[in-house]
């Protein structure tokens, strides 16, 4: 069974580690969203906001085999994608042959997006002189790590998937992904990506702005938000829900000069 050698509630708040970067005394629903993906026990406050963005349903009773998190624009969604790959690269125990090289995907919808979610990891790396420690290679898409495991952020494309063996996978705005060559690109990476992830034990993590009543992400809601006992965990909330940093007018201001994707 995969196992993590370091909780990630502890990952994240740990000043030699993410803490030296992130400030999860404003990051609480996204600290609760991670606790219950992996089964950790939540405090009361926790409870409280898990039943806000969940549905209502119960926490997890085992960490679970997807997680789909719906948060509004603004909310810190890169930043988290970056710092559970992270987490799932060097603090989760895998399931591996001897000699697999393991991988933690990153896909993000266009090359633009791919670039920023590997400067919010570079960044998170290269702020911690303990994590900065562990990576041995590092090319413009691809983390090698000392244990062996790489972290590889690529736009979206179930090619990227061909040949790995992924522990690890995470959706960055994946309601908003398009491809020339195909109809349903998040549906086709979803596919691609499951046999390798059903081998080692890999958890799936799906994390977008909502934006249409259609694709995999709406998919996942629409059959899973509010389930007890699913291994799919899919949590909902609003750009001030998972960013409580962001003011009234900084929301309204924006609405204001988009209101088309604010909606």
């Amino acid at each position: 069974m995969t196992q993590s050698l370091l909780s990630i509630d502890k990952f994240l708040a740990d000043k030699r580690l993410l803490g030296a970067s992130l400030n999860m005394s404003t990051r609480a629903t996204w600290l609760t969203t991670w606790k219950a993906t992996y089964a950790l026990p939540l405090s009361d406050a926790e409870r409280e906001i898990f039943a806000r963005i969940a549905g209502g349903r119960q926490p997890p009773i085992k960490r679970v085999r997807e997680v789909w998190i719906d948060a509004g624009r603004r909310g810190g969604k890169s930043e988290e994608a970056a710092a559970v790959a992270i987490h799932s690269a060097l603090f989760v125990e895998h399931r591996l042959s001897r000699g697999e090289i393991g991988m933690v995907l990153v896909v993000a919808g266009t090359r633009d997006q791919a670039r920023v979610v590997f400067g919010y990891i570079k960044g998170f790396l290269d702020a911690s002189a303990t994590l900065r420690r562990e990576v041995i290679n590092m090319t413009r898409e691809e983390i090698t790590l000392r244990n062996g495991i790489v972290i590889a952020v690529h736009s979206n494309s179930f090619r990227t998937v061909r040949g790995r063996t992924l522990v690890a996978a995470v959706f960055d705005e994946v309601a908003f992904w398009r491809d020339e060559t195909s109809a349903s690109p998040d549906i086709e990476v979803y596919r691609a990506v499951l046999p390798s992830l059903a081998t080692t034990n890999g958890i799936l993590i799906g994390i977008s702005t909502p934006y249409r009543r259609m694709g995999l992400l709406y998919q996942k809601y629409r059959d899973h938000f509010g389930q007890d006992g699913a291994d799919v965990l899919v949590v909902r909330g609003s750009t001030q829900t998972f960013n409580p940093t962001l003011t009234d007018q900084t929301i309204a201001a924006q609405r204001a000069a988009d209101p088309t994707s604010a909606m």
